[in-house]
């Protein structure tokens, strides 16, 4: 029971046992006053508007700054307001914020904070919290937040060794990868000579007019597109470090993504894993080489979770593989699988070169790979993956 309550029964009593209109005037204000204080927060609830402004996805260890705006519409003072909100701790430390603010009508107040990625994952920021309140009565109305704000953490991205990968894809010959898949009838512009340009692509006409060499650069006539397929399913990671290998597995498939589209090459993923916020099996993509569908490859692979059963092959066998003859089909889990080599070896015969990438590839593993025509690679502690000799 507050001050003011108590004071009013009190002087409601003295009424009782002496009737005076003085003391009639003073309960009619006390009890007009506590009626007023228990309105005015409920009142001013329904014109409180907030909004909260995130990134959607971070880098590993990249700093974050959240607003929160709250626009007060009321036409009464809010003497102080409570805003409080939750944060993960793989984004904060701190496991709350809290401020305490005062509005004046049609007053809009911005309030920040700054999160960093810790871990891997989807993170919900939130729920937002207020209480109202006002001086003369210490009744408190709550208002909460009824949808959070997703943030993606993707995933840490390693720079990965000298890598020859099937379909002619040597990571340390860029020249030849340009010089390949050039179509002389399509021209698309001049560049400068650089050592290592073959003289048949020298333009005299240009080159004699700007007093410098220049050569002609063509349009692709065909791309390199490469599919990494991820295994990530609960019954392929097994032990004590199932949960590290299967985050090791996704650096590998990040920084691989990475490191190809980096060099233009369009590259897409599929995956038995699940998509938390959509709440179904992570959606595939199909390759393509711009910056945004990187961003998009490491936001999905960010979210990502593992299925409980199932297995990779179950869903390429179940969808078409979008790459055309000649493409790169690369398998990324724990061990190779013997009932998996089937299938990999009629994907061969298909036209598609295969590799398989191993977290924890068994003794025979990349042997008996290598025996059935598929490129086999070990994956290190650090996620990269590295040819296995």
């Amino acid at each position: 029971m507050t001050f003011l309550r108590a004071l009013t029964i009190l002087t409601l009593a003295w009424l009782i046992f002496e009737p005076n209109p003085a003391i009639s005037l003073v309960v009619y204000v006390l009890i007009g006053v506590q009626i007023i204080a228990w309105l005015w927060p409920r009142i001013a609830r329904q014109q409180i508007a907030w909004q909260r402004q995130a990134p959607p996805a971070l880098s590993p260890n990249e700093p974050g700054e959240v607003i929160i705006t709250i626009t007060y519409r009321g036409r009464l003072p809010l003497p102080y307001l409570v805003v409080s909100e939750d944060i993960p701790p793989a984004l904060s430390a701190a496991a709350r914020k809290q401020w305490v603010i005062s509005l004046s009508p049609g007053q809009q107040h911005v309030l920040r904070y700054t999160v960093q990625g810790r871990q891997r994952g989807l993170h919900w920021l939130g729920p937002l919290q207020m209480s109202i309140g006002t001086v003369l009565d210490l009744g408190e109305v709550q208002l909460a937040e009824q949808q959070q704000t997703p943030l993606t953490i993707v995933p840490i991205v390693v720079p990965l060794p000298s890598l020859d990968l099937p379909a002619g894809l040597p990571y340390s010959h860029e020249r030849r990868r340009l010089s390949l898949f050039d179509d002389p009838a399509q021209k698309i512009g001049v560049r400068p000579y650089r050592p290592g340009d073959s003289p048949r692509r020298i333009d005299w006409k240009t080159s004699a007019r700007l007093g410098e060499l220049q050569v002609r650069e063509l349009a692709p006539a065909i791309a390199r597109e490469t599919l990494i397929a991820l295994e990530f399913s609960e019954t392929a990671y097994r032990g004590r470090f199932a949960r590290d290998d299967r985050e090791r597995a996704i650096i590998a498939t990040a920084s691989l993504a990475t490191a190809l589209i980096n060099r233009r090459q369009p590259v897409g993923i599929c995956s038995n894993g699940y998509d938390p916020l959509t709440e179904e099996p992570v959606a595939p993509l199909p390759p393509a080489a711009d910056l945004d569908h990187l961003r998009e490859i490491l936001v999905r692979l960010g979210r990502l979770e593992p299925a409980p059963d199932g297995t990779v092959i179950d869903t390429l066998t179940a969808s078409e593989l979008g790459l055309i003859w000649g493409g790169t089909l690369i398998i990324i889990t724990a061990a190779l699988d013997q009932r998996w080599l089937a299938s990999l070896t009629a994907l061969v015969q298909r036209g598609l070169h295969v590799a398989v990438a191993l977290v924890a590839p068994g003794p025979t593993d990349i042997l008996q790979a290598r025996r059935y025509g598929i490129a086999a690679y070990r994956i290190d502690r650090t996620g990269a993956v590295i040819p296995e000799v």
